[in-house]
């Protein structure tokens, strides 16, 4: 969701890159892990500056530049939610984590208002990838 709004945004529409991420949502694979609005952020960040050809990093301006807009969007959202872990922020919105690899729990998550609370998660991290963008002087 966050990645396909930035990219609606910044006009960056890039159907592989969407279709490549379909499975970072719930935590990556809905394990709970690394936040997938976080992962849409710094998805969109490096296919707004990032590197278009394989070179070494220390050679590549578009890679740091790039790597320090996103560690801007990282450190942010970190901040905001205490974590970058899908099962913490759970925690920190719901007051426990969802297994959502669980069918039960899914039905428990849905119900307990994950797209509103998910929701603010994705506009919180979009929000944070425009502004690191346009202090980055990308916009």
């Amino acid at each position: 969701m966050t990645l396909k709004a930035l990219q609606e945004i910044l006009g960056l529409e890039d159907l592989g890159s969407f279709k490549a991420a379909s499975a970072l949502s719930g935590g990556v694979t809905l394990a709970g892990e690394v936040c997938g609005a976080l992962l849409g952020a710094v998805m969109a960040v490096g296919l707004a500056m990032g590197r278009s050809k394989l070179e070494h990093t220390s050679k590549s301006a578009e890679y740091s530049r790039a790597m320090e807009t996103a560690k801007v969007v990282f450190d942010q959202f970190k901040e905001e939610f205490g974590s970058v872990r899908c099962r913490d922020i759970h925690v920190k919105l719901f007051g426990r984590y969802y297994d959502l690899r669980n069918p039960e729990e899914w039905k428990q998550f849905v119900e307990s208002g994950a797209r509103n609370k998910c929701g603010r998660v994705c506009r919180v991290a979009a929000r944070l990838t425009i502004e690191a963008l346009n202090s980055a002087g990308f916009l």
